[in-house]
């Protein structure tokens, strides 16, 4: 029986995949349970929709990382007289930074605070899979 997968389910398939399983499986546990539904037209026509809408969404976020890719961030920091930083650059700085610019809903990718000046790459994830960079530019008071 082919059935549309609405969770995921180990061993099986992830949500909205068109799979066949057995009929015994799919009667007496994915269906009852609301972890399936039969891929009969009506359904068939609701996941296709919402293909679409999913493909419609990551071609925006895909627009999105090239224009955060094109405008770099300024910070600006504390030295000292030998060059040593006083403060540093957090993913939770770039975050904020990133929503009041109109970026919302972007999550940082830092494994360590930036504490040197100059220009940085840092990854930025956007949901949906899609990635993107942008620089960050440090500089000094």
């Amino acid at each position: 029986m082919k059935v549309i997968l609405l969770q995921d389910i180990r061993g099986v398939g992830r949500r909205f995949e068109v799979k066949e399983v057995s009929d015994g499986y799919a009667r007496n546990f994915l269906i009852p349970k609301k972890l399936a539904a039969i891929a009969d037209a009506k359904h068939l026509a609701e996941k296709a929709s919402h293909d679409k809408a999913t493909a419609e969404e990551i071609a925006k976020l895909q627009a999105v990382a090239k224009k955060l890719e094109q405008n770099p961030l300024q910070f600006t920091i504390k030295t000292g007289k030998h060059g040593e930083a006083f403060g540093s650059v957090s993913k939770h700085d770039i975050e904020k930074m990133l929503h009041a610019t109109g970026y919302m809903n972007c999550g940082v990718v830092l494994p360590h605070t930036i504490k040197g000046t100059g220009e940085h790459e840092v990854e930025v994830n956007l949901g949906h899979g899609v990635k993107g960079r942008i620089k960050i530019i440090v500089k000094t008071i």
